[in-house]
Formats: structure tokens, C-alpha cells, sequence
């Protein structure tokens, strides 16, 4: 394997995930996933597919990584970095403006319900940096929102380094996004059933009339000028004369 992918997996994972945008789960594990993702939006070794990853952290990597693959997951066996930690909601007040991304449907939802909420055991993520939020919008196939952090209430929320804060819950009314207009609901809106449309009335033709064959003639063959008499009636008529 290549000892350059080595280095930088061991530098994600065991160093400083938070300024790739990934975040451990209560285990400290991380989707094979979403490391490849990374990867991807970073342009690093582009020839590197996701069994690749997963055969690097099961074999050639299985001193430094512990690899779950029933679950897809893989963490450092040695971790330099902190846990996620709690901290008051006004700790984020001083910043003017957040980023986060959002697939289309949870936006849509958002804008009835008036609230996005975290996938379970999981959290939203808000970046300090908007490239980050639009490098894993791109990949997540996700529209990026601004979050205005003096419009969210008092609620849990949990910081990771000094880039990345993660909440359960995140009011449709502390956020900017795509306007929910009759463009956006032709493209991301629920899909409307094609009426299934009947085939054509075709009027029924009556059948031709079959005419009645005419009946064949029996066999004849056809002969041409006088018919030749045979020897024997030849014979019966001379002895019938001469008589």
C-alpha cells in the first residue's frame, strides 16, 4: 500500500479529523464512508477506491487502525485529539455566521416542520469555514445553509476543536437557504403520479366477406389432334366385320 495514503489516513484519524469536517461517534470510530468522501473533495489519491480503504485498514494498516467491518467503521488505536465537549449555546454568539449542510428533502421538511433534526446517533454539523460545508455538500449531494448563531436558543451543544459545533436540533427560522419556491418543489418536491393515460378507442371493422372457392375441375389430360385407337379394339372391330 502506499506509504503516502498511510501518513495522511493516520494524520485524519489520529490527529486532527475536525479540519476535514469528521466527527468520532460516542466510541470514537469514523464511517469508512466518510474518510473516503474526504478523499474525494480533497483530491488526494484519486486512484483510491473505497475497498481499497477497507482492505488498507483490515490487513496492511491492522497495527494502527481497528477496523469494525460488519459496520464499516475504523478508528486510530492511538487517538491525540479530544472527545467532543459540551459548552453553553453563548459561546457560539460570537460568531456572526455558521455553515451547514442540508439534503434538499430535510430543507423541504424543514420549512413545514419548522425544524431540522440530527440523524439518530448522530449530530448537525456547523463549520466555522463555509469551504467545508461545500465540499461535503458536494459530496453528500446537500444544498449548504447559513446558520445566524444569535437566533438559536439555549440547547445542548458540543464542540469539536475550534471549527466544528454539533447540535440535535436546528430551528428552520436561525437558518438561510434556498428559497422553497415553485422551482425548488419541481426539482427536489414530491414527485406527482403521471395519470396512466388509456390506449386509444380503435372502432371495430368487421372482417372481409370470404368468398366461396370455386370447386376444382378433376384432373384431365389434354391431348392434342386425333386420339389414336388402340391395337386391340382395332382387332375386335375386324373380326366383328368378319362375321
Amino acid at each position: 500500500m502506499d506509504t503516502k495514503l498511510f501518513k495522511f489516513l493516520r494524520y485524519l484519524l489520529a490527529y486532527h479529523p475536525e479540519e476535514f469536517g469528521l466527527v468520532p461517534n460516542n466510541n470514537g470510530f469514523f464511517k469508512i464512508k466518510e474518510i473516503f468522501q474526504v478523499l474525494i473533495f480533497t483530491k488526494k489519491f484519486k486512484k483510491v477506491r473505497l475497498e481499497t480503504l477497507k482492505q488498507g485498514f483490515s490487513y496492511y494498516y491492522r497495527d494502527f487502525f481497528e477496523f469494525l467491518e460488519d459496520f464499516n467503521l475504523v478508528r486510530a488505536k492511538e487517538l491525540y485529539f479530544s472527545p467532543p465537549v459540551p459548552i453553553n449555546t453563548r459561546q457560539i454568539y460570537n460568531f456572526t455566521k455558521l455553515w451547514t449542510f442540508v439534503k434538499p428533502k430535510a430543507w423541504l421538511n424543514a420549512s413545514i416542520h419548522g425544524t431540522i433534526k440530527a440523524p439518530k446517533d448522530s449530530y448537525i454539523k456547523l463549520f466555522t469555514s463555509k469551504e467545508l460545508a461545500e465540499n461535503w455538500a458536494k459530496v453528500k449531494g446537500a444544498l449548504v445553509i447559513e446558520v445566524i448563531p444569535q437566533q438559536l436558543p439555549q440547547t445542548e451543544v458540543l464542540t469539536f476543536g475550534d471549527t466544528i459545533f454539533l447540535l440535535k436540533e436546528l430551528p428552520f427560522s436561525a437558518t438561510k437557504g434556498p428559497p422553497i419556491d415553485q422551482k425548488f418543489l419541481r426539482k427536489y418536491g414530491p414527485k406527482q403520479e403521471t395519470p396512466e393515460r388509456k390506449p386509444p378507442i380503435v372502432p371495430l371493422i368487421p372482417p372481409p366477406v370470404e368468398e366461396p372457392e370455386e370447386p376444382q375441375l378433376p384432373f384431365r389430360k389434354i391431348t392434342k389432334g386425333k386420339k389414336k385407337e388402340k391395337p386391340w379394339k382395332r382387332y375386335q372391330k375386324k373380326k366383328a366385320r368378319e362375321r
